[in-house]
């Protein structure tokens, strides 16, 4: 529905910031999406997690978002809307790079400026280490 209601709302010339979307889901297929590295579908990276004083490393697959594979190693992550959008999984990227697809891209410009990415809408594009919020696992 978003990809049509999009350019309407542009003919109309609304600035972005007088209008909200409310996403249900990340993106499901990034590797169809613009600007997806190729070369990484499909692959396996590992993520190096940091919470509190706990650290452990864990795989994930290019194919499905960070948050995902933190939550298949029994590591409890913050995480509410699961799109980007809300930022309540906001987690500080310290090595590493992710795809994020631009219609999940929902960052502040601070956060954007200071490495703090949203491992919902994540996808691993190298090993990664990254420091999540919460509980230590």
């Amino acid at each position: 529905m978003y990809k049509f209601l999009k350019p309407e709302i542009e003919k109309l010339g609304l600035p972005e910031r007088l209008f909200r979307r409310k996403l249900i889901d990340v993106t499901k297929t990034p590797w169809e999406c613009e600007g997806y590295p190729q070369e990484v579908k499909g692959k396996q990276f590992t993520i190096t997690v940091r919470q509190g004083p706990q650290e452990c490393s864990i795989p994930a697959n290019a194919d499905e978002p960070v948050l995902v594979a933190i939550e298949r190693a029994g590591i409890k992550a913050p995480s509410r809307c699961r799109a980007g959008e809300c930022g309540w999984c906001r987690s500080r990227l310290l090595v590493g790079t992710v795809f994020i697809p631009q219609e999940n891209e929902m960052r502040r410009w601070a956060d954007v400026h200071y490495g703090y990415i949203h491992p919902c809408c994540s996808f691993p594009t190298s090993d990664l280490t990254i420091e999540i919020p919460g509980e230590f696992f």
